[in-house]
């Protein structure tokens, strides 16, 4: 995953893409500036794995290729069997699931990501793990299915105006 970090040298900086988001106002999709391209041309003070985190979609599908193939990539093994399992196994009970409905969508949580406990209507099968980004983003691997999933959009709408379920639903039956 040579692309991804929490910066990039200033002279890579245009390969970042712009965010776009729908002003309720006027029922247009605009481009929004959250920060400046120089925002991300130095470290972090305190890189947190929880935002901030710069990929491009070939690393993307590197990590999720990673975690779907147990931790081998390309023949070598970079994280354990065991780690896999931690991280894409639920570690929430019931109760916690339903009180994150908002969040999780009733989903569990592994160690870094949703894990889907129960069929759905995106799956018959539990065992799903991804993540939905608040810049429209969305990944899963389907291990029932060998599948990765992925969507790149730049606009936070497509969390909002069903088209993140609508390219769930379709990524699943294909």
């Amino acid at each position: 995953m040579k692309d991804t970090g929490f910066w990039m040298p200033a002279e890579r900086i245009g390969r970042l893409p712009s965010f776009y988001m729908t002003n309720f106002q006027t029922g247009k999709l605009e481009l929004q500036t959250l920060s400046p391209p120089s925002e991300w041309t130095q470290p972090p003070a305190f890189p947190a794995g929880t935002a901030g985190l710069l990929s491009t979609v070939d690393d993307y599908l590197a990590f999720a290729r990673l975690l779907l193939d147990k931790g081998v990539h390309q023949g070598e093994r970079l994280l354990s069997e065991h780690s896999v399992e931690l991280m894409t196994t639920n570690r929430l009970p019931p109760e916690q699931i339903a009180d994150a409905r908002p969040l999780l969508a009733g989903h569990g949580w592994g160690l870094g990501m949703a894990v889907a406990v129960a069929p759905d209507e995106v799956s018959p099968d539990p065992g799903r793990y991804g993540w939905e980004g608040g810049s429209g983003t969305s990944w899963f691997n389907d291990p029932d299915q060998d599948l990765v999933a992925s969507a790149m959009t730049q606009t936070s709408d497509f969390l909002f105006n069903g088209g993140m379920a609508e390219f769930a639903r379709l990524a699943a039956r294909s």
